[in-house]
């Protein structure tokens, strides 16, 4: 592994205390115990009850585990039994393989990252054939907390994949940081540069449809993941803002102004400081309506007319546009594609 040097690390960025778990349980599966390092144990100590923790804390523990392991590979080699993880893990597990299809399942993930990590920022970049998750670093995470993070993104996507029809999917994981050669994995990696990390998947796999989802528990969890972000001690700006764009939609009342004023900011605050976050309103507006159509199509129920209201549009058109710029199809013939894949799903035709 490149030199991680701790004197380089920011103490700005937190991160979810149950992530300790994740570690100590990877740990625990080699036969190793944090007991054997002092210094991680008085970290444990001092995260008992505790919430959150500073990114230093999350290095410290990554690099001691990492030092008693001997494992350059342990973040993206371990795997800890569903029960062991953190209960918001566990949670975006549910509402992943709850959703409708792919398409919707990845965008879940993107939606409610923050709850899975605040170290980085997980983004959807789709070009070509190929579908990538990017993983964008805040502050300096260690190359093991990184690793971790495609690992746990990789397996919910096989899970998704598998139940989609994909008997043997092939995943891409590109990892930076790590030396030596990597151990028997259920995907592919590949060494790219410095500080990237991202899982690519074909762009097809978007079209397929879960056949064991659940619309009752998907909407029962992304009300609850919802309301964990609005209340969460690590909820950022991005968040904050993002959660009131969703609930102005749903009262029909949106535009920047309706966002500071609660806060008690200006307009042109609230710009600078999503400008910081490397955003604006108008993209995180763009990225809550888009999840909300995509959920909203799958519900053969409801016009174009009144899901393109529901969604701030001031005429079904602009609607059409923005979804054929997000999608690539327009909402009619997205529709008609995804009761398709649901027709051959549900006949046992190949997807």
């Amino acid at each position: 592994m490149r030199n991680f040097k701790l004197t380089e690390m920011s103490e700005t960025p937190r991160e979810w205390s149950g992530w300790s778990r994740v570690i100590t349980q990877s740990l625990s599966a080699r036969g190793l115990r944090f007991q054997d390092s002092p210094l991680a144990e008085r970290l444990i100590r001092r995260l008992d009850g505790r919430e959150i923790m500073d990114q230093t804390t999350s290095n410290l523990l990554w690099q001691e585990a990492q030092s008693l392991s001997g494992d350059d590979w342990l973040g993206l080699s371990s795997h800890c039994a569903e029960g062991d993880l953190p209960l918001s893990l566990q949670m975006i597990g549910l509402t992943v393989s709850a959703s409708l299809n792919m398409s919707a399942a990845v965008n879940n993930l993107v939606r409610f990252f923050p709850l899975v990590s605040t170290q980085a920022a997980l983004e959807l970049r789709v070009t070509g054939d190929d579908a990538r998750l990017m993983l964008h670093p805040r502050g300096r995470p260690h190359p093991q907390h990184m690793a971790a993070l495609v690992n746990v993104m990789g397996r919910l996507l096989l899970r998704c994949a598998r139940r989609g029809g994909i008997e043997s999917p092939e995943i891409l994981i590109g990892v930076s940081g790590l030396n030596g050669a990597p151990p028997e994995l259920p995907w592919s990696v590949e060494c790219v540069a410095a500080d990237t990390w991202w899982v690519k998947i074909p762009r097809q796999w978007l079209d397929l449809s879960i056949p064991e989802s659940s619309p009752g528990l998907l909407h029962g969890m992304t009300g609850v993941l919802h309301g964990v972000l609005a209340r969460g001690p690590i909820n950022d700006i991005v968040e904050k803002v993002r959660h009131a764009i969703h609930q102005g939609m749903s009262r029909g009342v949106l535009g920047e102004e309706y966002i500071a004023e609660p806060m008690g900011i200006s307009t042109r605050h609230l710009r600078r400081l999503l400008g910081q976050h490397g955003t604006s309103y108008e993209r995180l507006l763009d990225e809550v309506r888009r999840d909300a159509a995509l959920r909203l199509l799958a519900d053969s129920a409801s016009s174009l007319t009144r899901i393109a209201y529901e969604l701030g549009f001031q005429d079904p058109s602009s609607f059409t546009r923005a979804f054929r710029r997000w999608t690539g199809y327009s909402p009619s013939d997205f529709r008609r594609r995804q009761a398709r894949m649901n027709s051959l799903s549900a006949s046992g035709s190949p997807c």
